[in-house]
């Protein structure tokens, strides 16, 4: 570590004045130069405090930038007290840097935050709901609205809604104002702030006060997708997709849907139909499947004698087949514990009282690679190969005997 930076470890935080915060004047800004001010050392790694930033910090339902400082990945940004800090697991060589921000991952933000403004404003003047918690996600976001049960014409009324705002192009502005300049604006949330109040104002979609990254027009969000709603703690919880996390959502369905196609012989129009149709012939199938296995039960049956205890391990007969198996052989055994190794499962039940076969499989199954359990009277369990259902079954016959 070159010498220079020697001193930026003694540097009292509190004597600090807050990080210039660029991404605020330019959210489009990619690189930058400016100073470290300030290095903190923690466990492994250091936290960088420069004297203005493009990193956005983690806040507000919005994930922090990723990018480089000097070419050394930050793997995470926070701010606290006004002060923004550069998680790096390695020092540049000189105080004065060169940061550059991964631009898709902040542009994704922008898209993402900017639409749930917009279709949060867009639900509270069409349904009166408001928005009481956002959350960006790797894969979707989420909005809780205070509305319980929000139905599928109200989510398709406010997705189109908000899509047409967005196709409008409506312009979004910024303002920096107090609480006396507040007054002008329709802000959907009350603040506590009373100073350096940021406004984010989306013509007729959106007015409110937040501190994350936007787009300059609604256009550049693209498209809005709800994807799905769900009740959460009495409020409806929507998940949805915007900008190019739609588009590649589009992209993935389509194929699956070309694939679909290929599959099926079929149109579009006509998949449900064709599965639908399959759903019923492979219920007609295991009707006739369950009444085959119950003759082939009743027939294996037959030959097996009565006895205190029957224990079989068959390698011609399914699982499906065994439980059949197992109903018959009850009425002429107090015990009866069946296997197989067609697909590595084991049936057990008892009448006998001083059988514990619920225990007995909690505690040795997962020695044997298994999964499975059951009461103190019934247990049933699954193996990974034939060799560890044949050594627990051994191992269970070993107990039972004894």
């Amino acid at each position: 570590m070159n010498n220079e930076l020697n001193d930026f470890f003694e540097v009292d935080i509190a004597t600090l004045n807050p990080t210039n915060k660029l991404y605020y004047f330019n959210p489009y800004m990619i690189e930058a130069s400016s100073n470290i001010v300030a290095i903190l050392k923690d466990k492994e790694f250091y936290k960088i405090v420069l004297d203005e930033t493009i990193f956005y910090p983690e806040g507000g339902g919005q994930p922090s930038d990723r990018g480089e400082i000097e070419e050394i990945p930050v793997f995470d940004v926070k701010e606290k007290d006004g002060i923004v800090y550069h998680y790096v697991n390695e020092l540049p060589k000189n105080s004065k840097v060169k940061s550059k921000i991964d631009f898709n991952r902040r542009f994704d933000f922008m898209q993402q935050h900017s639409g749930e403004h917009a279709l949060s404003g867009v639900i509270l003047k069409l349904f009166g709901g408001a928005n009481k918690g956002f959350h960006i996600g790797e894969q979707f976001v989420t909005i809780d609205i205070n509305i319980k049960d929000m139905t599928e014409e109200m989510l398709i009324e406010a997705e189109n809604e908000t899509n047409r705002y967005i196709f409008e192009n409506q312009k979004v502005d910024q303002i920096v104002t107090d609480t006396e300049g507040l007054k002008a604006y329709p802000i959907r949330k009350e603040i506590t702030a009373e100073e350096d109040i940021r406004v984010v104002s989306m013509g007729e979609a959106d007015c409110c006060a937040c501190c994350g990254t936007h787009v300059r027009n609604l256009g550049e969000v693209g498209i809005i997708k709800i994807i799905k709603a769900e009740s959460y703690k009495g409020m409806t919880r929507i998940s949805f997709l915007c900008g190019y996390r739609a588009l590649n959502d589009y992209k993935e369905k389509n194929d699956i849907i070309k694939s679909l196609k290929k599959e099926l012989s079929s149109e579009e129009s006509m998949i449900l139909t064709k599965v639908q149709k399959q759903r019923e012939d492979i219920s007609a199938l295991k009707k006739q499947s369950d009444i085959i296995r119950k003759d082939l039960a009743k027939n294996i049956s037959l030959n097996i004698k009565a006895d205190e205890t029957i224990a079989i391990i068959f390698d011609d007969v399914d699982f499906l087949t065994l439980v059949h198996i197992e109903s018959i052989l009850l009425e002429k055994s107090n015990t009866v514990i069946l296997a197989t190794t067609v697909d590595n499962k084991i049936t057990a039940v008892t009448k006998n009282d001083a059988i514990n076969l619920g225990q007995f499989f909690k505690e040795n199954i997962k020695s044997y690679n298994g999964k499975g359990g059951g009461s103190k009277d019934k247990a049933q369990g699954s193996f990974e190969t034939k060799e560890e259902i044949i050594a627990f079954y051994t191992s269970l016959m070993s107990k039972i005997v004894n």
